[in-house]
């Protein structure tokens, strides 16, 4: 039994969520500055740069649960800006975990004007209260905008082992040449480590990262259509690290809501080969 348990997926689900609604915002935004037409959910206020999205069973935030509004303050310059990202509470697995929001998430269009680029580390995820500032972009100097445009040209990671513990994600958008309709953007996601802590049924830490995680709404709204996961299990207490146990997955395009097992080790060794259900949402 002791090999058994199913992978535990809490920090995936974490990372798969935040990265799909990131990367929804930034295509709204992306389209509020291009002046662009806008879907009847959203409205833009040019004079205060505030874009305001109602969410619902209407228009839903891709992967996501949250029925609600959404606030984004954005300076734009060029190609590009910066942009802050409210939420009421949105839940994530995991336990009572609460997102506020994200604070200062840069991007920027490509030279296509079709594909978008943008990133968000755990320094940029507000977590419960935090939300009276949220919004207030003053600080945000010429040089502080510069420094996390700059944050883009950071290299992404192509090992799976190595973006587990790096605690960035890379969000890159495909408007697939419809900025008006979010829900069919191609999202790809690579990065990963924690967002919030997520604990495993022994008390082990819970890691995770994605390397090339498509997803889009409109073909699939329960789980990536391609690319690897990878969730680890590593005993609490600090370094070394004793791994409990991890899992290597492989998404598909059966939009079953699951995933392919590639390997297991430790504590999930049973569900080699196996298939999972992601729960997303």
């Amino acid at each position: 039994m002791d090999y058994k348990q199913e992978p535990e997926i809490g920090s995936l689900q974490q990372g798969l969520k935040i990265s799909a609604a990131i990367g929804y915002c930034a295509s709204v935004a992306t389209s509020a500055f291009r002046n662009e037409p806008l879907p009847d959910n959203v409205t833009f206020n040019k004079s205060s740069g505030l874009i305001h999205i109602t969410t619902d069973e209407t228009y839903p935030l891709p992967f996501n649960n949250y029925a609600g509004d959404i606030v984004i303050a954005c300076l734009w310059n060029g190609n590009g800006g910066v942009m802050s990202v409210l939420f009421g509470s949105l839940d994530l697995p995991g336990g009572k975990i609460k997102l506020t929001g994200l604070y200062t998430v840069p991007l920027i269009e490509s030279d296509d004007e079709n594909n978008i680029q943008t990133l968000f580390a755990t320094q940029d995820i507000v977590l419960g209260n935090g939300e009276d500032t949220l919004l207030d972009l003053s600080n945000v100097t010429l040089p502080v905008f510069s420094s996390e445009m700059a944050r883009l040209n950071a290299a992404e990671p192509s090992d799976i082992f190595v973006a587990v513990k790096q605690n960035v994600w890379f969000v890159n958008i495909n408007r697939n040449s419809t900025p008006s309709d979010m829900y069919d953007d191609y999202i790809t996601v690579t990065g990963g480590g924690q967002i919030a802590e997520a604990r495993g049924s022994s008390g082990g830490i819970i890691y995770h990262a994605l390397i090339d995680a498509k997803l889009n709404y409109s073909i699939c709204d329960r789980n990536p259509i391609s690319g690897n996961g990878l969730t680890q299990n590593f005993k609490a207490g600090g370094t070394p690290y004793i791994d409990l146990g991890n899992s290597l997955l492989r998404f598909h395009n059966n939009c079953d809501g699951m995933a392919h097992v590639e390997l297991s080790t430790g504590k999930y060794l049973w569900y080699n080969g196996r298939d999972i259900y992601l729960d997303i949402p």
